[in-house]
């Protein structure tokens, strides 16, 4: 069982929403929860938000905004935020998965872009044995799971 407090810290974060306590059994539990943590960045620049779930599908306060990600993924780059994720999850949450968001104004749906991020996130993320619990699709006026 994870300990909350082991990841409590003061810092840069502390204008996050409140995390849900209750573990995220469902994917609309998950695409709530991302919703609410992006907030009005939902109609920033194109970015890739990463959040951890830990084994017990709890979301950890642990968020990665990637802002100004390119139209199309650079496969290296992709791979190599893989490598770091894999390593706070096997040292830090075992048994946890990732979480993407896959983030831009317009979006929010399976357009062109949603869709070749996902594959680079899901292929990046195979390769390394990164347990991907879902990867969302988030617009300014509309979010939706996407599903593989």
């Amino acid at each position: 069982m994870h300990d909350d407090t082991s990841w409590s810290a003061p810092g840069p974060d502390d204008d996050l929403p409140a995390l849900p306590t209750a573990p995220l059994l469902h994917d609309d539990a998950v695409l709530d929860a991302a919703l609410a943590l992006i907030g009005p960045e939902r109609a920033g620049p194109p970015a890739l938000w990463l959040l951890l779930l830990d084994a017990d599908a709890r979301l950890l306060p642990v968020v990665l905004p990637l802002v100004g990600i390119p139209l199309q993924p650079v496969p290296g780059d992709v791979r190599q935020v893989m490598v770091a994720i894999d390593d706070v999850l096997r040292h830090e949450v075992p048994g946890g998965a990732l979480v993407v968001a896959v983030v831009r104004a317009a979006g929010g749906d399976r357009g062109a872009f949603e869709r070749t991020w996902e594959a680079a996130v899901r292929e990046a993320a195979d390769d390394r044995g990164v347990p991907v619990r879902v990867v969302l699709a988030v617009g300014e006026h509309r979010a939706r799971v996407l599903r593989p």
